[in-house]
């Protein structure tokens, strides 16, 4: 779905100021992949979303969507951006319509599709997000900072991208907005199978979403792999700013105590069913 080639990005080129943001990187997400994108305040994460999205043109390299080169002489970058659908910090910042159906349709009206596909795809976004049919005609404004974020979302997915990118989509929400939004949008990978991108500070979150994470370090890609893969390298993790789950972070320390638990466990629920295991053993 998605092919970097050696590339580089670099802010104010040739001035007193320059800084490279990402060097050097290559990366491939394949179609239908849920990838977790993690790393430091400043380790190119959101350089690099902004790269893949076609908003920014790579300073070395090059960037392939979906078969075709990003910013190449004859690719249509406006068809291309369509495709790609890009979540960034407190969306619901970004509402600005009368009604819900109208910011929804945005998208869609600027892709200059009828009013009945228009339509539809509301309704198709807003049913697949967990908005009622109610709310539509309500001003985006009235809702909670968990609805309006849906509603944000909604608005992309109404583009029908094949690639969603998603940075800190739980940011600032309570704890109920949080686990409402995360479980949303597992749901929809899981019934549309589109590549999705997530940026997130969470390991958490990572860790129960992601099919691969990509950590990021000083604007390179530093490591990849599947999740128990990953957060096997915690001494590597923390090296770089980052840490673990908080119950691989107890279950490493169970197992310093002396507990036979395994090694790998970064998920609640996984973490439960080792213990539970071990207390019936005991009770044996």
């Amino acid at each position: 779905m998605v092919k970097l080639h050696d590339v580089s990005y670099t802010y104010m080129s040739g001035g007193p100021f320059e800084k490279t943001a990402v060097k050097g990187i290559n990366l491939e997400l394949k179609r239908g992949e849920f990838v977790g994108l993690i790393g430091h305040t400043g380790s190119g994460k959101s350089t690099l979303v902004q790269l893949i999205a076609g908003l920014t043109k790579p300073t070395a390299g090059t960037i392939e969507v979906d078969g075709k080169t990003l910013f190449k002489k004859g690719t249509d970058m406006r068809k291309l951006r369509f495709g790609i659908g890009l979540v960034m910090q407190y969306p619901e910042y970004q509402l600005f319509e009368e009604t819900v159906f109208k910011d929804i349709a945005f998208g869609p009206s600027n892709m200059g599709l009828s009013s009945e596909e228009i339509t539809r795809r509301v309704h198709f976004a807003a049913d697949l997000v967990g908005i009622r049919r109610e709310i539509l005609e309500k001003s985006p404004f009235e809702l909670s900072g968990g609805q309006k974020r849906r509603v944000a979302v909604a608005g992309v997915l109404a583009m029908e991208p094949k690639l969603l990118i998603l940075d800190e989509p739980a940011a600032g929400l309570d704890p109920a907005g949080r686990d409402e939004i995360l479980h949303k949008i597992r749901d929809m990978h899981r019934r549309l199978g589109i590549t999705v991108v997530l940026v997130s500070h969470s390991m958490e979150d990572i860790a129960g979403l992601a099919d691969r994470i990509v950590v990021m370090n000083k604007g390179t890609v530093a490591m990849t792999g599947k999740p128990v893969e990953v957060f096997k390298s915690a001494e590597e993790l923390k090296k770089m700013g980052l840490s673990v789950p908080q119950i691989t972070e107890v279950c490493n320390r169970l197992r310093e105590a002396g507990v036979p638990i395994p090694d790998g466990l970064y998920t609640v629920e996984s973490a439960k069913a080792e213990l539970e295991k071990l207390l019936k053993n005991e009770m044996r």
